[in-house]
């Protein structure tokens, strides 16, 4: 019993517990940027919370355990704003809040640090928090929903999802209930940037193309559909909006680079122009500019 004592107590031991604790650090960074740019979407959330609960209490406990270590002293003031971050971007999802802002505060208090350089730090954190919160809901309420996404995942439509043929894309709808009218915009993502998280997933909306606008009329209303079509060769995945064919934009995209690099490495004066630049500005319109057939 003696000697187990005397191995927690030794001081190379608390050492590496407290770096293996700089992993609990990454790990509320990673959920910051999934709060960020992804809409969640759990097979069963109640057994991921406890889970997430049971990664938060037990580095609480690796943290109480190397309180006198640099290590967490360090990783003690570097954590408010990573959870400061989780906060604001994941605001109204108190279940993957509360955990980790209990953590931190635990955290901040018993390391042993210097009390001044606590008092600061703890000061300046404070006002951080407390300004950040307030001038969130004060935006909110004055300008309605804030999205730091360009989507409201709020207004997501949850049983609306159409991948496309290879599986690389999904169209996404959201419906948007103003006091002028209501509308449903369409939206396509990239599935490759999509991350699994046990008894879950995470798609990736950071980023995603407009496709369409349209008046709301029902929910069953459909406007817009995936389709193929082969260019040098190639199938390619396109879009059929009421009917009129588009590009899909993740493909302009990388198109217009490819035009972009070719222009630069030529040292060409004048701008190049691509010959599909009207079915880009009739996206606006409703209308596509490519008259290519799907493939049947």
């Amino acid at each position: 019993m003696d000697k187990l004592v005397a191995f927690f107590k030794n001081v190379w031991f608390r050492r590496a517990v407290a770096l293996l604790c700089w992993g609990y650090t990454a790990l509320m960074l990673w959920v910051a940027w999934l709060c960020f740019g992804f809409f969640f979407e759990f097979e069963n959330p109640t057994p991921l919370f406890v889970l997430y609960l049971f990664v938060n209490i037990s580095a609480l406990g690796l943290i109480i355990l190397t309180r006198k270590q640099m290590i967490t002293k360090i990783n003690s003031y570097i954590l408010p704003p990573i959870v400061f971050l989780i906060v604001i971007f994941g605001f109204g999802n108190w279940y993957m809040i509360a955990p980790p802002l209990v953590v931190m505060i635990v955290m901040f208090f018993v390391n042993n640090s210097n009390e001044t350089l606590k008092t600061v730090l703890g000061t300046m954190y404070l006002l951080m928090y407390v300004i950040g919160v307030v001038g969130y809901i004060g935006i909110k309420m004055f300008m309605g929903d804030i999205s730091f996404t360009g989507v409201d995942l709020t207004r997501r439509d949850p049983d609306y999802e159409k991948l496309s043929e290879s599986g690389d894309y999904r169209i996404v709808r959201y419906i948007n209930d103003t006091n002028e009218r209501k509308t449903m915009s369409y939206y396509v993502e990239y599935t490759g940037d999509d991350t699994e998280i046990p008894l879950g997933i995470c798609k990736k909306v950071f980023g995603c193309k407009h496709v369409h606008t349209a008046t709301y009329q029902s929910k069953s209303e459909d406007l817009v559909e995936w389709s193929t079509q082969r260019v040098d060769g190639e199938k390619q995945d396109v879009i059929l909006v009421e009917g009129s064919l588009r590009e899909n934009p993740y493909l302009i995209k990388s198109a217009e680079e490819d035009d972009s690099s070719d222009s630069s490495s030529s040292k060409a004066s004048s701008p190049l122009i691509r010959p599909n630049s009207s079915a880009q500005s009739g996206e606006t319109s409703g209308t596509g500019g490519n008259t290519a057939e799907p493939e049947e």
